[in-house]
């Protein structure tokens, strides 16, 4: 007959081998889960960002698009904020004007990219237990760019 103890202290060991590897699991698909949500709302923002440009670029009749300053900051504001005017709160943590790039081709072509350098939750480092180098989560850029033609 086998003992109930031995059996609750065989689960207890089981438990304290796989309880590290399920946490370290449900933390990745967590981060990546996070790092692709905000991919997805800088994509939307930069998108957003080249659609206004291009409505707002040309210049009267002659068919050139032209930069000014002003439709620069308001596409920048719009990726950073969500809006044209400046605000307080970034779209994602950390996302700051300086991040946004804002381009016109003399041919009328628009670009909008971002450089965001992601701040993971879990930390600098992600371990990989002896299988290679450890990743450095602090290195990953997420780099959404929309190209669009003036309307």
């Amino acid at each position: 007959m086998i003992d109930r103890k031995l059996i609750a202290g065989l689960a207890v060991v089981e438990m304290a081998i796989v309880l590290p590897i399920l946490i370290l699991l449900t933390l990745a698909a967590g981060e990546f889960g996070r790092a692709f949500i905000q991919y997805s709302r800088l994509s939307h923002r930069v998108q957003s960002a080249a659609r206004f440009v291009a409505e707002n670029a040309l210049q009267g009749t002659t068919g050139v698009a032209l930069l000014t300053d002003s439709i620069r900051t308001q596409a920048i504001n719009l990726v950073v904020y969500g809006t044209t005017a400046s605000g307080t709160t970034p779209a994602v943590p950390g996302l700051s004007p300086t991040d946004v790039v804002v381009t016109v081709t003399p041919d009328g072509l628009i670009s909008v990219s971002i450089d965001y350098a992601y701040e993971p939750v879990i930390g600098d480092v992600f371990p990989v237990f002896g299988f290679g180098e450890d990743i450095a989560t602090a290195a990953i850029s997420l780099k959404p760019k929309t190209i669009m033609r003036a309307l």
